[in-house]
């Protein structure tokens, strides 16, 4: 029996699809959107304004199609790139300090 003959991996198939779909609904308007929530594809457009906004193919209005604005996109995105990167210095002068408490241990070893 291969495994795509198996239910269960039917069954973990399907939970996979609905937690991408999820996934694309909660973070439809917040940073640069990949997907829309109908699973269409994001362009940029330009609104009447001349701002550009990151735009599902088939955007209808009224729909839960993914309209955000360019700018909050990538300021949010930005948002949480910093927010990584502060993670990660804080996690590097972690190991730091533990490197330099080995070496004193090394050291008093000797």
């Amino acid at each position: 029996m291969t495994d795509m003959a198996d239910p269960y991996y039917a069954d973990m198939k399907q939970h996979k699809r609905e937690a991408d779909w999820l996934h694309a609904c909660v973070y439809a308007n917040y940073c640069i959107p990949t997907k829309c929530t109908y699973v269409g594809a994001i362009t940029v457009d330009t609104e009447e304004r001349g701002r550009n906004c990151y735009v599902c193919k088939v955007y209808e209005d009224g729909g839960l199609h993914t309209r955000h604005d360019c700018l909050a996109a990538i300021e949010e995105e930005l948002k949480e790139l910093k927010s990584q990167y502060d993670y990660e210095v804080s996690i590097r002068r972690k190991l730091l300090y533990e490197i330099v408490q080995m070496l004193e241990v090394l050291d008093l070893l000797k």
